[in-house]
């Protein structure tokens, strides 16, 4: 049994963007645990370069900003969540500024970025390391405003959510080899997506799909796991995996282009938007280019971009650089990874679940915001607006819900083998991965249903990959991020 028991009132698990917001606002109004993998945390948040959208200039209106995200999704957005995004995100980043979060500046005021898909310049960034940046201020804020109402703790996991009295009721958990439980009126899952399962992707590794798994395992509902987004830049490195980073939809939006390897430019022949085309447009391209031309990669010429390539894009120059590559006069080779997962745990537009007392944001949750496909740097909005909403929906219910019964908890079960990642992530690449179809999802999906039983964040992977291909197996139409070759005809078309 757990000796180990603590008392909360709102627990946040995971302290990317939308954890933080959820925190800010969560204590305001009660006292917060707010538990995470990492130390310094370990979030997407941290790795996100191109920016946040969000309506700012004269010329441009929130329902522009809506009709954008509406079209990017291909028809599976809800409309009232992109309203609720769109018109709630302009206070928010109002709110991040007054954080003392800083955003590249020019002479006229804050520099608004272009990217895909978008109308409009509406791109607020911090070199590309707009992400780090933001997360940097939000944690900073909170700590100096946390009233004595916050308690952290790093580097600890989430084994399982509790359930009690016809709700959620906290979570159990194992930091340093100990397990303790964290009981609460409300628990705010913030943990990030799945895109793990894939292996090409850009994020951290230890973003293992856990918030999904756990809520999946507790009766809540999931949905549209069949839509990941793949971004269409990230280093080609076929020697080594790690070193596969992203390159932002920033540098496109700034004038670069795509040329094959036989250095022909070739997205105005897929569409009008030609580079700034929606991602899952871009990737789908890129991956026929390459079966054309018998490659591996497609080539980005920065060469186009009318921008000091240095000043705008300090860590991809950086980082290009670190491999020999000069990107103010080589092609630099790139391919398309698994970036964002648009699917996840269910919730309305204030975070809430099917189960009282279980809420989500973020990456982890499904609002339905980006539908089939997210529009770019609408993640980090997203994250700001629902992360703080959820924590409002928990201490708006505070009151009238009774602190969960203390005791009687017992030890989950670890069993510490692991060694299924690999045949998950290949398997998943090869069968469902940019372009997919019945007899390839089949087979991985037989796959994966004989692995063992292994590690928690393995088992975590595992049944958010099968909870991946079970949705691309029912979805038999191509849309968004999804396109199967057996279904390759699209049922919806866009009407403004």
């Amino acid at each position: 049994m757990i000796k180990e028991i603590y008392q909360t009132d709102t627990l946040i698990i995971g302290a990317g963007v939308a954890g933080l917001a959820a925190a800010i606002e969560a204590v305001k109004g009660g006292t917060v645990t707010l538990v995470h993998k990492g130390r310094p945390n370990i979030s997407a948040t941290q790795l996100a370069q191109g920016g946040i959208a969000v309506v700012m200039d004269r010329t441009d209106r929130p329902e522009f900003h809506c009709r954008d995200t509406l079209y990017a999704g291909a028809g599976l957005c809800r409309r009232q969540a992109v309203r609720v995004l769109v018109q709630q995100g302009i206070p928010a980043v109002a709110e991040l500024l007054k954080m003392g979060v800083f955003f590249d500046r020019g002479e006229d005021g804050l520099e608004l970025g272009q990217e895909a898909a978008h109308s409009h310049r509406r791109i607020l960034h911090a070199g590309d390391s707009t992400g780090a940046e933001v997360e940097r201020g939000m944690a900073q804020y909170l700590k100096k405003n946390a009233r004595g109402n916050l308690t952290v703790y790093p580097e600890t996991r989430c084994l399982e959510l509790l359930r009690g009295r016809g709700r959620c009721s906290g979570g159990i958990f194992l930091s340093a080899g100990r397990q303790f439980a964290v009981l609460a009126r409300h628990t705010i899952l913030a943990t990030g997506g799945y895109v793990q399962v894939f292996r090409y992707n850009t994020n951290p590794s230890a973003l293992t799909g856990d918030g999904i798994a756990l809520a999946c395992r507790a009766g809540a509902r999931i949905r549209d796991m069949e839509f990941v987004q793949f971004h269409p830049t990230s280093l080609y490195a076929p020697q080594s995996a790690e070193q596969q980073f992203l390159i932002s939809e920033a540098v496109r939006g700034e004038g670069a282009v795509l040329r094959n390897v036989r250095r022909r430019r070739f997205m105005p022949d897929y569409h009008p938007y030609a580079e700034l085309a929606p991602r899952d447009v871009v990737s789908r391209a890129i991956v026929a280019e390459m079966q054309k031309t018998n490659a591996d990669h497609v080539l980005l010429d920065f060469t186009t971009a009318a921008v000091d390539l240095r000043a705008r894009f300090p860590s991809i120059y950086r980082q290009c650089q670190s491999l020999g590559i000069n990107i103010a006069k080589d092609l630099v080779p790139v391919v398309p990874a698994a970036h964002y997962s648009m699917g996840g745990i269910a919730t309305d537009v204030w975070g809430r679940t099917n189960i009282r007392g279980l809420l989500a944001c973020g990456e982890c949750a499904s609002t339905g915001v980006h539908g089939a496909n997210r529009l770019a740097s609408n993640s980090l909005l997203e994250g700001l607006v629902f992360g703080r909403r959820a924590a409002q929906a928990a201490l708006k219910n505070r009151k009238g819900v009774p602190p969960p019964l203390p005791g009687g908890y017992a030890a989950v079960k670890i069993n510490q083998p692991a060694g299924n990642r690999a045949s998950i992530q290949d398997g998943m690449w090869q069968y469902a991965g940019i372009v997919r179809e019945r007899a390839g999802l089949e087979k991985i999906w037989q796959q994966l249903q004989e692995l063992p039983d292994s590690s928690p964040e393995e088992n975590n992977l595992l049944l958010c990959a099968k909870l991946c291909v079970r949705g691309a197996l029912r979805r038999r139409e191509s849309r968004g991020s999804h396109y199967r070759l057996d279904y390759p005809r699209k049922r919806w078309q866009w009407r403004l």
